[in-house]
């Protein structure tokens, strides 16, 4: 095939030089004609040569492909009559029986209260209105209005995002959108393996729909992240959990979205088919978006199989390096656990300490592991080959359960670490009834997890937070949490400690961020970690869908050169909520 396009190559160039002679012969016999193309060529090189040395105009904002924080002017956003006159067009869509004004409502949907981050003016930074929609049709209604009026829009689904993602940083003049009664399954298809969900549906809800389904109870939704958590939310974020390691994050298992657009538009991002070609990817463009180029209104999600048999492994090793190295083995030998945990000492002391039986895990690294599959055999030879490659680690501990019961018992200290660090707070610190924890992730690549996690270690225990931080992470995908107890004075300290954390992350080619999202918290740090042309570019993208700047404003990257969010945070002028819920 190639040396027949060399031929036909060959004689296209050969007919070319032959057109070329025969005009020069031609014009050679005809002087006029030979004048004139001269002419013509001098008029062109003069053309081109004037071009070139004249300067060209500077492009406009809108001949940029990048949207640079300095070519923006401020946004303008709706003033008290203006919001008047909008909100009242906004209830009569959805009834007043599904509006609210209450002021502790108010407060609940302005402030996550488990995050380390709280508005740093309270008193302005609130919405006036939370409005609850029904249907996708209701949120475009109310987008057309809010995009007419330029009112600011926040939406929610769960309210247990960790990064502010919930701050009206443009109130009071702006309206909370909460998808409280949009908590519907949709549709359910289980030879597709798929399932059609509104935002306000809870992972854990889900689970228990499928569990009771005669056509579901085989199957399962992968991601599992915090208690409380919906798939609004977790598409926001793009949240995972323990499972990632096998099922993936949210952008693995979102088959498409309906979104509502700033405008009011409604858009599908693709079909049902678990293979396309077709277009731009828009599925995972709004996943990870956290409200601020669309609103999604239903989720296609896939399922997996639930595995027949599953049994917990819990190996517990004398370092962070030997955990890793182990983890590191059972990676590269291609053995698939279900789920693959690492905490350290600190948080096995934690759930020790608040544990209701004997104490019974060893203080020291712990690797959890899930183990499944469709036949009791191929379970039993996962958990063999990893209890053998635990041993080849100096493993110190080796535990597996046997029933389901078990199962619950030996991964209870896996899914209780949090919980266990916010009761043993009020154990560790000065003052007691002021107990803060500051819960933050960053990711890395799988080999230098062990790395990361000792360096951040060792750094929190120089800056004085021995035996007041915890680690749990999901070593399979490299993604480690840290949780530091503190009281509300020790603010500007802990804030240093995270801005540490993450420069070592990003020094080992990581990410400030693994499943958290970005919000207010870790705005600051996507420079660092992507260059400011991609955050440019994320604004352009941003300024394309919402010219106007109303969905989530202020999130992810600055859209205000005037803004000056991130001083803010960093000077500790965040009022920490006394009553939040890690006060448990």
């Amino acid at each position: 095939m190639f040396s027949k396009l060399g031929k036909n190559g060959g004689r296209l160039s050969k007919r070319f030089v032959r057109y070329n002679s025969s005009i020069n012969r031609n014009n050679s016999k005809n002087p006029l004609l030979a004048y004139t193309f001269a002419a013509i060529g001098f008029s062109g090189a003069g053309y081109f040569i004037g071009k070139a040395l004249s300067k060209e105009p500077l492009p406009t904002s809108s001949d940029r492909s990048t949207s640079p924080l300095s070519t923006l002017s401020s946004p303008q956003y709706a003033n008290e009559k203006d919001f008047e006159a909008g909100l009242l067009k906004i209830v009569e869509i959805v009834g007043h029986e599904n509006a609210s004004f209450d002021k502790d409502v108010l407060l609940a949907q302005n402030d996550s209260f488990y995050s380390t981050h709280h508005p740093p003016n309270p008193d302005v930074q609130k919405p006036s209105a939370v409005i609850y929609p029904t249907s996708t049709e209701q949120v475009s209604e109310i987008m057309k209005v809010a995009h007419q009026y330029r009112i600011p829009i926040v939406a929610n689904s769960g309210l247990t995002s960790l990064e502010g993602q919930n701050i009206h940083t443009r109130g009071p003049y702006s309206i909370s959108l909460s998808f409280q009664n949009m908590n519907q399954i949709v549709a359910f298809h289980p030879d597709d393996l798929d399932i059609v969900v509104q935002p306000g549906v809870g992972w854990q809800e889900l689970d228990d729909f499928l569990l009771g389904d005669p056509k579901g109870k085989n199957l399962k939704f992968g991601p599992d992240p915090g208690i409380g958590a919906n798939i609004g939310g977790m598409v926001g974020t793009s949240a995972s959990g323990t499972n990632a390691f096998k099922y993936g994050t949210m952008k693995e298992n979102v088959v498409n979205l309906t979104v509502v657009l700033a405008d009011g538009t409604i858009i599908k991002t693709r079909q049902r088919p678990r293979k396309s070609s077709a277009g731009y990817h828009l599925t995972r463009l709004f996943i990870g978006s956290e409200g601020t180029l669309g609103i999604v209104t239903e989720i296609t999600l896939k399922l997996h199989v639930r595995p027949r048999y599953e049994f917990i492994t819990v190996a517990a090793f004398p370092s962070i390096k030997d955990a890793a190295s182990a983890a590191e083995t059972i990676i590269a030998q291609g053995i698939q656990p279900n789920a693959m945990e690492i905490l350290n000492e600190t948080m096995m002391s934690f759930v020790n300490e608040t544990s209701d039986g004997d104490k019974q895990n060893l203080e020291t690294p712990t690797l959890f592991f899930k183990l499944g599959g469709p036949t009791l055999e191929s379970t039993e030879e996962q958990a063999n080959l990893v209890d053998e490659i635990a041993k080849k680690n100096n493993v110190m501990k080796l535990q597996r359960s046997t029933n389901d019961e078990e199962n619950a018992e030996l991964w209870a200290a896996r899914r209780n670490g949090l919980w266990s660090t916010f009761q043993y707070g009020s154990k560790v610190l000065k003052d007691k009834d002021d107990v803060q924890v500051w819960t933050t992730d960053v990711a890395v690549p799988i080999s230098k997890l062990s790395l990361v996690i000792s360096e951040i270690n060792d750094y929190l225990i120089e800056k004085g937070f021995k035996d007041r931080f915890s680690v749990m992470g999901h070593i399979g995908d490299g993604n480690c949490h840290f949780i530091i107890l503190y009281n509300s004075p020790d603010y500007d300290k802990v804030h240093h400690v995270v801005d540490h954390m993450v420069e070592r992350a990003l020094s080992h080619d990581g990410t400030c961020t693994g499943e958290h999202g970005v919000g207010v918290g870790k705005r600051k740090y996507l420079p660092l970690e992507l260059g400011v042309e991609a955050i440019d570019t994320m604004r352009q993208i941003k300024l394309a869908l919402d010219p106007r700047r109303i969905l989530n404003p202020d999130k992810i990257f600055k859209i205000d050169p005037e803004e000056n969010l991130d001083e803010q945070l960093d000077q500790g002028s965040v009022k920490v909520k006394p009553n939040c819920m890690h006060n448990h």
